[in-house]
């Protein structure tokens, strides 16, 4: 006798929803995350002061320059916190590439540094927290022009928000493809980024709908 799926189990089957179009995002270019309703977002990671350390005179000096950068703001802005697995992936490559033609002892040695470096990566207690700075740009229209002359407006944004953050002794990097792929893989997995964070050979493009420009007319 064979088995018959139920007609209600094919209806679920095809409505059923994959991965990416459950993240409400059209594509990743170079560091930049393109929205389905044709946002260009960008991640600035942001290092911090510790306060608790200025005097009195140094903790006002701060406080005015943020204010002013704050003020000189023509744009909308978000802050974000966000708490990750440590990065050690770096480390550990460096101290593989030496494990290669050592002698036995040091072998062990370096093996040893590794499971341990890899349990720290691991370890729910160890954490570090990256601070964000999320702006966005509206892509007028939908042909390749508006979009790349909205990513000039979006470079702009990201200037004025890196000169005036550095001016009270921040630093401000641009996220990578990679650094968004694990922001959001923290965000929708956090388990799995500890134990099987990503890598450069793991990363493939994220993209839907063909090219990244692909869905922008052409002129």
């Amino acid at each position: 006798m064979k088995f018959k799926w139920p007609k209600w189990a094919e209806e679920q089957k095809r409505h059923e929803l994959s991965v990416q179009r459950l993240i409400p995002i059209r594509g990743i270019d170079g560091g930049v995350v393109i929205t389905e309703d044709f946002r260009l977002v960008q991640l600035l990671r942001v290092s911090s002061l510790n306060l608790d350390l200025m005097s009195h005179r140094e903790l006002n000096e701060a406080m005015e320059r943020y204010e002013l950068f704050l003020r000189s703001l023509y744009f909308p802005v978000q802050t974000t916190i966000m708490s990750q697995p440590v990065d050690l992936g770096e480390y550990i490559r460096g101290l593989e590439a030496r494990r290669t033609g050592a002698s036995t002892v040091k072998q062990r040695l370096l093996t040893g540094y590794i499971m341990y470096a890899k349990g720290i990566e691991t370890s729910v207690t160890m954490i570090q927290r990256q601070r964000y700075i999320v702006v966005s740009e509206q892509i007028q229209g939908t042909t390749k022009q508006t979009y790349e002359e909205s990513m000039m407006q979006l470079e702009q944004k990201r200037k004025h928000i890196k000169s005036g953050l550095e001016e009270i002794g921040l630093n401000v990097e641009e996220t990578d493809s990679l650094d968004v792929v694990r922001y959001f893989h923290t965000l929708y997995d956090y388990e799995g980024s500890q134990h099987r964070p990503l890598n450069d050979h793991l990363l493939y493009p994220y993209i839907t709908g063909g090219n990244v420009c692909g869905v922008f007319e052409k002129e």
